[in-house]
């Protein structure tokens, strides 16, 4: 039980790098509904809001589909012994379209909520949002050298009984695609800041959105790319034995996470508000 626990660690690590939140303009804050819980919402209120989330939460599994199909293809081509740039980024094109979509649909149910606050409910939003950003960046300078000792991914990987060589041909992947994402961190900021400002509007300005958006795609295919090209290497790194358990696990975490009993956690945590 323990060696799955630590090949699903490993496997979670290598993909959340490829997640890396170029999309932060939606997770930029901790989740709506535990915010909104603070901000003494009517009854109305609730009302209007739970409609408004509900709604986009329809729209959003329209993609569901789209978005596994797109992920297993990418699988498929990171498990092959020759690189396919082309193919590659064909694919993560198509899931940047997508995405672009889910997001805008985000940012204008973002939108919709925050206008059916009152002035001082959005005035104490914001100062929320600004007393976690700065929580978050005094932790980060404090806890960064600890969190890297316990999370470190050549740590889950000892689990697949790499050899010294495996190890470190894959750390060296992994320092160097740590940099790049540093190097794109104050760049990804910028553009979260202005897509906030968009949201937190009285009316949605969608054409100010689609430029920030688009320069956020770009980023972001730019990382999923590079990422996509580490994830090969590192599964040509490993032997056959390894690669088929990285695989089979790979693809059992895949089939668990969502499904019914994600959808109806999020309903109760709806009626919550």
């Amino acid at each position: 039980m323990k060696r799955k626990l630590f090949l699903t660690q490993a496997l979670i690590t290598i993909t959340a790098i490829s997640a890396f939140a170029i999309q932060a303009h939606e997770r930029q804050e901790p989740p709506m509904r535990a915010v909104l819980q603070k901000l003494d919402l009517t009854d109305q209120q609730k009302v209007d809001v739970r409609t408004i989330m509900k709604q986009t939460r329809e729209d959003g599994k329209i993609y569901h589909q789209d978005l596994k199909d797109i992920k297993d293809q990418l699988k498929s081509l990171i498990r092959t012994a020759e690189w396919d740039q082309e193919s590659v980024v064909s694919l993560l094109e198509r899931e940047q379209e997508i995405k672009a979509q889910l997001a805008l649909d985000t940012a204008t149910q973002r939108n919709a909520i925050w206008n059916t606050l009152t002035s001082e409910q959005q005035q104490k939003l914001s100062a929320m949002s600004e007393k976690g950003k700065d929580r978050k960046g005094k932790g980060k300078k404090g806890k960064e050298g600890k969190r890297e000792k316990h999370h470190s991914p050549m740590k889950m990987f000892k689990r697949l009984d790499l050899t010294e060589e495996q190890s470190a041909k894959i750390k060296a992947l992994f320092e160097t695609q740590k940099a790049s994402m540093e190097s794109q961190r104050e760049t990804v900021k910028g553009y979260r800041d202005q897509a906030q400002k968009i949201v937190r509007s009285e009316s949605f300005d969608q054409a100010a959105w689609s430029a920030v958006s688009q320069k956020l795609q770009a980023a972001q295919l730019q990382m999923s790319t590079d990422m996509s090209n580490v994830r090969h290497q590192i599964w040509n790194i490993l032997d056959e034995d390894q690669q088929a358990k990285m695989a089979k696990m790979d693809d059992r975490r895949g089939h668990r996470k969502g499904g019914e009993k994600h959808d109806r956690k999020r309903r109760h945590q709806d009626n919550e508000l």
